[in-house]
């Protein structure tokens, strides 16, 4: 009799189950190109709604935070376009069609500026008055646990489905978001963004012609592999709200260096590497955004009247650093080692901190060559060595 009425029910399972999925949009609903693009197109027709004024998310109060990640989960749970509208932007990263001047050439920064900027037109659709923050993975420990950035109140767990912070239990279209960090990649670094602010052409901070040590997007894939998960490629980064935040602190980055340019009297607009990569990267190739090219990212209404970045100030004691960092005095930095163990904290760990960070900066430098097989940056995209094959030369990665 039991085993009965176990059939019986998993018959009326199966039987309901293409009825019962359509409550679970998120599962089976995936986004349309054409609705994409068709809010790209709203958004870029939306009138702007003052500059954005952008600081690290955790020199924000309590309030300030909530109302960005209140406006997040809006577009995630706003079905006017399928699954959500959080997603059907979040696609157009993800769709080879549209990405293919986002990647591998001189146009990964305007590109990611312009997608940033529309990203941040769309939450201001729920809330007018938010901006943007950024996530500055300088200011990030040693170990990934010992920063607050993981916690409840901020953007939750770093291993494993994501069950804790404003994004938990999200569904992406590919699956429950997830992520993996620590396995691989590393933090942007204060020598990294040195060496970039020591350059003065666009070309020689991106792809394909940059030095390794210098090359922005190198360094940003590697925070991709930090987090890992739905962040850890390409087709599924932007997922991740984690991805927007990120890239925010790119973006501001691009700002400061192009600011830089022109106090050397250098115009960004003129400054179009001619080695940029395949065509698509080319000044005047279409973005795919709109009506937009390649070089509308480069243009100094962005610095003029959109974007005021404040970055972390320099601290002397933890007051100056928020509620979710503290000041390293001997650097007068804020670092968000605030979850650093008792045992690991002291007089012996400080004298030997320095040495330490330096050893496992050059561990993950190492480790993270671009050109090494097992970490060719990540995703999908950057898993293909041939791309960077000189023409006629044996790829001896791919041999």
């Amino acid at each position: 009799m039991a085993m009965q009425r176990t059939v019986c029910v998993v018959t009326v399972l199966v039987l309901c189950l293409p009825s019962c999925l359509s409550q679970f949009p998120g599962l089976t609903d995936e986004p349309q190109i054409k609705d994409s693009l068709r809010l790209a197109n709203i958004l870029l027709n939306r009138p702007d709604e003052g500059p954005s004024v952008r600081r690290d998310c955790r020199m924000l109060n309590n309030t300030e935070f909530q109302r960005i990640v209140r406006a997040v989960n809006a577009a995630k749970r706003d079905t006017r376009i399928k699954p959500n509208v959080h997603d059907a932007y979040s696609y157009l990263h993800a769709h080879p069609d549209i990405n293919k001047g986002a990647h591998l050439g001189a146009s990964f920064l305007p590109y990611h500026r312009v997608f940033i900027y529309l990203y941040e037109k769309l939450l201001r659709i729920y809330d007018r008055g938010i901006s943007l923050c950024f996530w500055d993975s300088t200011a990030e420990p040693e170990k990934m646990t010992w920063s607050a950035l993981w916690t409840p109140e901020l953007f939750g767990n770093v291993q494993g489905a994501v069950t804790t912070g404003f994004a938990r239990d999200w569904v992406t279209p590919l699956r429950t978001l997830d992520r993996q960090g620590g396995v691989l990649g590393r933090p942007f670094t204060d020598q990294d963004v040195e060496i970039v602010m020591s350059k003065k052409r666009l070309g020689e901070i991106s792809m394909p012609a940059a030095k390794v040590d210098a090359n922005v997007e190198l360094m940003h894939n590697y925070v991709h592999s930090y987090v890992g998960g739905i962040m850890g490629q390409v087709q599924t980064a932007a997922y991740d709200p984690i991805f927007w935040f990120h890239h925010t602190f790119v973006d501001c980055l691009y700002d400061k260096f192009q600011r830089r340019q022109r106090q050397l009297g250098i115009d960004p607009m003129r400054d179009w590497p001619v080695e940029h990569g395949t065509t698509s990267h080319a000044p005047f190739a279409p973005m795919r955004l709109g009506s937009l090219r390649n070089i509308d990212g480069a243009h100094a209404s962005f610095s003029r009247d959109i974007v005021q970045c404040e970055p972390i100030p320099p601290c002397s004691s933890d007051v100056d650093c928020g509620e979710y960092m503290r000041c390293d005095v001997a650097r007068r930095k804020c670092v968000s080692d605030t979850l650093r163990p008792a045992t690991e904290m002291g007089s012996m760990w400080d004298s030997v901190e320095t040495l330490l960070a330096s050893m496992l900066r050059g561990r993950l430098a190492e480790s993270n060559h671009p050109l090494a097989p097992p970490n060719f940056g990540y995703g999908i995209v950057f898993q293909q060595p041939a791309l960077f094959a000189f023409p006629g030369e044996k790829n001896e990665m791919s041999a």
